[in-house]
């Protein structure tokens, strides 16, 4: 029965049906549709589950409704009144002895749901259905036992098994649904192994895991890994159940996603040999490592040796005044047996990326987050991954409550750092912004609300004389260089410019906490002086990799800033390395973007064809990029952020491109006719070929800018030719620049960003 409450009910902007409301997600859909901040809300739940409401879900503010969704008639009669539904959000399943009967079953019941909520719900707007990464690797009960046909990692556009698989009838049920209703949407959902919160669930591991640390440590026995060296090796993804939640929310609201499936998964990777030690130190109870010599068929499975152990469960219970569960409900075995046991799959979560969702979760962390849920049945409020960081309440001297140097203002990404500090909702504000550039300021530069200092900081007395002053900062953003002809002098000239610096300002700035530093890829290829002369590390990069024996101004740079922060205690840095960067700054050295947009203007206005003028390994090869706004958010973020000191990070978009898909991009940008890179043109001499193209465009150039009332720009500094034909001119056996954001996840589509950044230099004139 539901009870309304009459006494001036809340507005509510939409109310959710949450079927399976006490399972792995449904409790934290419960728990977050709640909340006053979650998108789309305010949000009135239904929940309905097939037994009574548990304690553990009893503090949900939630119209709690018991029905067996398997019997027609009883989810008729207990849905269809419930008119006001805007949004489903199907997490339930049930589990029957054979495939066959899942599909059978599991049909039912979603289509039970539907035939009673559909015809009565004149609001309703939107289905979110839940499956899993089964959808791509078959039924547990055919683990091991066929070959996998689709390979890891999944991604959503893999075409379905010819198997039996009770997900593929739930999204037939779905589509066929929702066709009933004019403008009704819908999304799939397939996560991997789920972290979360229910005693409850079919599919918990955690469940299954806590439980058989407590009977090993109730015994007196070592916790002993139940799996085999494939299990103990492998390298899996999970799913935090409020991750889940969170993106099905976001489909359920956001227009631009309706009608699609999403993989979900924490975007990192582990393994039980770096988790195990975790299990047992959260239990307290001596724990064993799998030992090589372990034979898989020597190790009883989880499921054989916990068959006998309910009485000794109803003890632990007893004894510990525990919320009081069966043995068999809580376990999941089975599921702790495929998880150990098999080698697992990974997911691919880009399609969700690029249509917005960026939410994700560090593993491990979440691994000991739902222990420590289990052990004490405590809620913890969730942080939208979207939100801004809240204010600081403390009282701030000039209403500012930090202060940034930015040294480099007029380049790249000190561009983006002018436009983002000064923001309302930017981490660690308000911002009092000074910005730093060797010329005067710029026009384009000119709107931003920052303090412009013109310093040439490659003059020590100078520099002092202009920043020593500025006793109020707190966080210095150092994302400036400067180029010489040989890498000994970028040592030189770029080490005492970041040591004038950081002389000025360390010791008379008393707040000063953190120094971030931006170097880049270069750290792991080595200089462009040396590329053909030193032999770099493999791709993917990772942070962790040792310096390169070779000149490289970014080691010089890195010395001196931990010599420097040295001399004040308590002073953090950060250094960030991003890629091939694209972002506005008509002054920046190496602006690729600027280079191309120069190039095709040229090509426009000459009436000839865009033509690709680098290598054919460069035109086939992969890489990736970095946006100027996305290392600029990266900066601030380890600037502000706690957890993130004293580390070095990479910074790419997180996905990769070639040029022979971007060219066609960059020709419409500019309504240009364009030419593909065809074998007959030779790759002899194709690094000096744009170099050659443009050393006698001056006049052309100044004509264009005179014609079409363009901002007064030299061809030279706009042009970045040596920049471009770097990335042009690579040999099939020189490597591909990319790089591991393993430290952080954030993602964002090169192409778009390269579009929308060439629709910012055409709007900038």
């Amino acid at each position: 029965q539901i009870i309304e409450d009459h006494s001036s009910p809340p507005e509510y902007q939409s109310v959710a049906l949450v079927v399976g409301v006490t399972g792995i997600v449904g409790n934290s859909l419960a728990e977050i549709l709640p909340l006053s901040d979650t998108p789309g809300g305010p949000w009135k739940v239904y929940g309905v589950a097939r037994r009574p409401r548990p304690s553990w879900n009893g503090d949900h503010p939630i119209h709690y409704i018991q029905c067996d969704i398997t019997d027609p008639n009883q989810t008729h009669d207990k849905l269809s009144i419930l008119t006001d539904i805007t949004h489903i959000f199907y997490v339930t399943w049930s589990s029957r002895p054979t495939e066959i009967e899942n599909c059978d079953v599991n049909g039912r019941m979603l289509k039970n749901v539907l035939d009673a909520v559909i015809p009565h719900a004149p609001n309703l707007q939107h289905v979110c259905l839940q499956t899993g990464r089964k959808h791509y690797a078959g039924p547990f009960k055919l683990w091991g036992k066929i070959s996998p046909i689709n390979e890891s990692p999944f991604h959503e556009g893999l075409p379905r098994l010819k198997l039996l698989n009770f997900y593929y009838t739930l999204e037939d049920t779905l589509m066929a649904e929702v066709k009933r209703k004019e403008g009704l949407t819908w999304s799939v959902h397939r996560p991997g192994p789920i972290f979360g919160f229910s005693p409850y669930s079919l599919i918990n591991v955690i469940n299954g895991l806590c439980v058989y640390a407590v009977i090993c440590k109730h015994e007196g026995k070592p916790l002993k890994f139940p799996g085999n060296r494939v299990g103990w090796e492998s390298y899996w993804s999970a799913s935090d159940a409020e991750l889940i939640a969170e993106q099905e929310i976001w489909a359920a609201v956001d227009p631009n996603v309706k009608n699609e499936a999403f993989n979900c998964s924490n975007g990192d990777v582990l393994r039980w040999k770096h988790l195990w030690k975790v299990l047992g130190e959260k239990f307290e109870v001596e724990y064993e490592e799998f030992e090589e010599g372990d034979d898989d068929v020597l190790i009883p499975r989880l499921e054989e040796r916990m068959k006998d152990k309910g009485e000794v469960w109803d003890e632990i219970v007893r004894k510990n005044g525990l919320v009081e569960t069966k043995l068999e409900e809580i376990g999941c075995w089975w599921l702790v047996d495929i998880q150990v046991r098999f080698e697992s799959c990974l997911d691919s979560m880009n399609k969700s990326k690029e249509y917005g969702f960026l939410g994700f979760r560090d593993s491990t962390k979440t691994f000991v987050s739902w222990i420590d849920k289990m052990k004490a049945y405590n809620y913890t409020m969730v942080n939208w991954w979207w939100e801004r960081e809240t204010r600081d309440a403390k009282k701030r001297v000039n209403n500012y409550q930090n202060v940034a140097l930015v040294v480099g203002v007029t380049g790249i990404v000190g561009n983006s750092l002018a436009e983002i500090l000064p923001l309302s909702d930017t981490p660690g504000g308000p911002w009092k912004v000074y910005g730093v550039a060797r010329r005067p300021q710029p026009t384009w530069n000119a709107d931003h609300p920052i303090h412009y200092i013109q310093c040439d900081v490659t003059d020590p007395n100078q520099t002092r004389d202009k920043l020593s002053k500025l006793s109020d900062i707190t966080h210095i953003f150092y994302v400036t260089w400067t180029n010489k002809p040989t890498e000994l002098e970028n040592c030189d000239s770029n080490g005492r410019m970041l040591k004038n610096v950081l002389e000025a300002v360390i010791p008379h700035a008393p707040n000063l906490q953190h120094v971030c530093l931006q170097t880049g890829l270069k750290h792991y290829i080595g200089s462009f002086e040396f590329l053909d002369k030193v032999r770099p590390h493999e791709t993917p990069f990772h942070e962790d990799l040792p310096r390169l024996v070779t000149p490289n101004f970014y080691y010089t740079q890195e010395d001196i800033l931990m010599a420097e922060v040295e001399k004040k205690e308590g002073l953090t840095w950060s250094v960030h390395r991003p890629g091939l960067i694209f972002g506005f700054s008509p002054y920046s050295l190496m602006n690729v973007i600027s280079g191309l947009c120069a190039y095709a203007a040229m090509c426009k206005h000459e009436d000839k064809p865009l033509k690709f003028l680098g290598t054919r390994a460069a035109w086939d090869s992969s890489w990736d990029a970095s946006d100027a706004d996305l290392i600029a958010e990266h900066q601030i973020w380890a600037a502000v952020d706690p957890n993130a000191k004293n580390q070095a990070f990479n910074c790419s978009n997180g996905d990769i491109i070639k040029w022979k898909h971007m060219w066609k991009v960059l020709a419409e940008q500019f309504d240009v006719e364009y030419e593909e890179f065809e074998d007959d043109d030779g790759d002899g001499d194709s690094r000096l070929r744009l170099v050659e193209e443009m050393k006698d465009k001056s006049e052309v150039w100044d004509e264009i800018v005179r014609q079409n009332g363009l901002v007064p720009t030299k061809f030279e500094d706009v042009g970045c030719w040596w920049f471009v034909v770097a990335y042009f001119g690579y040999s099939e056996t020189e490597k591909i620049v990319t790089s591991s954001s393993s430290k952080t996840l954030t993602s964002m589509d090169i192409s778009r960003e390269a579009v929308k950044l060439i629709d910012v230099y055409t709007g900038h004139e």
